[in-house]
């Protein structure tokens, strides 16, 4: 599983004609009415905002409220925060009457842990905490990892087994980029731009306006340069790759790990997915680099509203029926 710190980079929106470049995603859009561009640092890496509007005071107004919304969420979902429901819930093994936030995430994770058959588990934390503190054997942790062991419900949330823990940061980064385009939404904004770490959600419903132009970064190359480009009207767009985070020189291990092995995925070097909502790109993305090549695009056709770039270590793109190509 990723690190919902620092896994994929972040982009930076660049002067006044709203262009962004960075470690797993670049979007540029033109707007004519009143933009607010503005970034703010939150969950270990920089977040940027995008709000276009008629006036000033109401994109201000909004962009206080997203961040409002994230900082909420991000007290639920943080492992590395003692206080967070989800650092409770790691150091007692329970959590009683849980936010439904918290709910909603967990199920979506072990929903898609159960489609993937356990390529993606939230319970890979203990794992992932040995290998950064330099251990070199895992094995004893392998009956840590287990998401049928997660019981939830509306009134509890339990760890069936003593010492599992769990980890977020392969959605929940996700979610809180969806929880502030729904505060902007709320506050009257259609064309908005809230990207965090490399997770994206961008809007442009007015048919009169230009889409967002995505840029994918190339995972074996300098900051900058870019695997492909396309556009985005409305959607959400995430990647995962090897290239941050590597616990190896080699990259043969790395932040993202195969919850069934216990060990990097060895076939792809990033996973980009397209889907409608942060949270959803976020979780699949690391889920198809984890299923590699032939599964996950057998993963992604089986989806609606879904779509993926993979890259191979060796450098060969490989699309999904209907990405788009431009």
């Amino acid at each position: 599983m990723a690190d919902m710190v620092n896994r994929r980079g972040f982009l930076k929106i660049m002067a006044f004609a709203g262009l962004a470049t960075g470690l797993g995603i670049a979007a540029r859009r033109r707007f004519e009415a009143v933009t607010v561009r503005v970034s703010r640092a939150l969950m270990g890496t920089v977040v940027n905002f995008a709000i276009t509007g008629s006036d000033r005071a109401q994109a201000e107004a909004g962009l206080a409220a997203a961040l409002g919304e994230m900082e909420r969420l991000i007290a639920l979902f943080d492992h590395r925060r003692a206080e967070s429901a989800l650092g409770r819930l790691n150091a007692v093994g329970e959590l009683l009457n849980p936010a439904s936030d918290l709910v909603e995430v967990l199920r979506h994770a072990v929903e898609l842990s159960a489609r993937t058959r356990g390529a993606f588990d939230v319970s890979v934390k203990p794992v992932l905490g040995a290998y950064q503190a330099g251990s070199a054997d895992v094995s004893g942790l392998r009956g840590l990892v287990d998401y049928r062991q997660i019981g939830l419900s509306e009134s509890a949330i339990r760890l069936n087994r003593p010492g599992m823990a769990l980890t977020l940061d392969g959605l929940a980064k996700g979610r809180v980029v969806d929880g502030a385009v729904d505060a902007l939404r709320a506050h009257g904004f259609a064309h908005v731009f809230v990207e965090a770490g490399g997770d994206l959600r961008a809007s442009s419903a007015d048919r009169g306006s230009s889409p967002w132009q995505v840029g994918i970064q190339e995972p074996r190359a300098d900051v900058g340069a870019l695997a492909h480009r396309f556009s985005v009207t409305d959607g959400s767009v995430a990647t995962s790759g090897d290239y941050l985070n590597a616990f190896t020189a080699d990259r043969s291990l790395h932040h993202i790990l195969d919850p069934r092995t216990l060990r990097s995925p060895e076939a792809l070097a990033s996973a980009t997915t397209l889907a409608p909502t942060a949270m959803a790109a976020d979780a699949l993305s690391t889920a198809l680099l984890v299923l590699g090549p032939v599964e996950g695009l057998a993963l992604v056709e089986d989806l609606p509203g879904v779509e993926a770039l993979l890259i191979t270590k060796d450098g060969q793109r490989l699309f999904s029926s209907g990405f788009p190509t431009a």
